[in-house]
């Protein structure tokens, strides 16, 4: 078992997502990161584009309300995706270390476990039991679960936005 600002989590296959989510919505709450709506238009814009050339044309047989529904999807995707790359971002920024990619774009590795560990030291969560424990600190200690930016190149993975590029 573990707990999250006092509150249990009694699954280890979700802890860790729990636990992730939830500590980096207070992060960028602290911070105030969040996708603009310049930002946002940005993304599905690019989005729009890749469907094009890649020749994809389903969107043009759906209905309206249909057509509606994929807007808001790509909203929320967008939203979620920008601010994800932001906290990304802004970790690196404060803790530095190694990159690894990620579907989605650069993840700061090592920046997420320090940052963890700082949350850990200070009782914002607590893992009751070694085998959580083990659980939760398996993708932050095993390189080999990972494939890394070449070192020196880290800082470059955060130059340009993935909806940008």
């Amino acid at each position: 078992m573990a707990t999250l600002f006092a509150a249990p989590i009694t699954d280890v296959g979700e802890m860790q997502e729990i636990i992730l989510s939830r500590l980096f919505d207070q992060y960028a709450e602290q911070n105030g990161i969040k996708a603009t709506e310049e930002e946002i238009a940005t993304f599905i814009d690019n989005m729009k584009r890749g469907v094009k050339e890649k020749g994809l044309a389903a969107e043009a047989e759906l209905t309206p309300a249909e057509a509606a529904q994929v807007d808001a999807m790509r909203r929320d995707m967008g939203r979620s995706m920008i601010r994800q790359w932001k906290i990304n971002k802004a970790l690196y920024r404060e803790y530095g270390g190694r990159v690894i990619y990620q579907q989605f774009g650069p993840e700061p590795l090592d920046a997420y476990r320090e940052y963890l560990e700082a949350q850990q030291r200070e009782g914002t969560f607590v893992i009751h039991e070694m085998a959580f424990e083990d659980e939760f600190w398996s993708d932050f200690s095993d390189d080999s679960k990972h494939s890394f930016f070449e070192r020196g190149t880290e800082a470059s993975a955060f130059e340009v936005p993935t909806w940008e590029s």
